[in-house]
């Protein structure tokens, strides 16, 4: 056999073997004693399932165990309040994000400033704005925002 010859089968059958254990690579999980000490702590909850789990979802938990406390704390609040949404709550706050996400990044920049200052307001006064503003007509939400301004200052 020429050279080319063993080339034309030699290449082709080393590059279909280096896809297959790339491929197999990108496919295997992690055992539970490859996690370091932090995320074994973190996840310890999932022990006894944990070789089981597909890798997409070892991924997600190994990036979840690397937030920080105070992240996976504010996270987890939000989801038990998400969880205690009823699903037509839920459905209207999914649609929300949705044309939050479809929004001009200059409106969305907007929106960020004016959720920062009302987070500068005295607490009373942002569960009152939490109580009213979704009832109010847009000609009332700027009322209300002009008299926060000018007891408050900013913005």
């Amino acid at each position: 056999m020429k050279s080319s010859d063993t080339s034309r089968f030699i290449y082709p059958l080393f590059g279909t073997a280096i896809l297959m254990m790339g491929g197999q690579v990108m496919a295997d999980t992690v055992k539970w004693s490859e996690l370091n000490g932090n995320e074994q702590a973190v996840l310890r909850p999932f022990a006894g399932d944990w070789d089981d789990f597909p890798e997409g979802k070892q991924t997600t938990l190994r990036r979840w165990a690397a937030k920080p406390p105070t992240e996976r704390g504010r996270i987890k609040q939000r989801y038990t309040e998400w969880k205690q949404l009823s699903p037509a709550q839920q459905r209207k706050v999914a649609a929300q994000l949705q044309h939050y996400k479809a929004m001009p990044t200059a409106k969305k920049a907007r929106i960020k400033v004016w959720y920062q200052w009302v987070k500068t307001l005295p607490l009373a006064e942002q569960q009152k704005l939490r109580q009213v503003w979704p009832d109010m007509s847009d000609a009332e939400r700027k009322a209300y925002m002009q008299s926060l301004r000018q007891r408050y200052g900013g913005l």
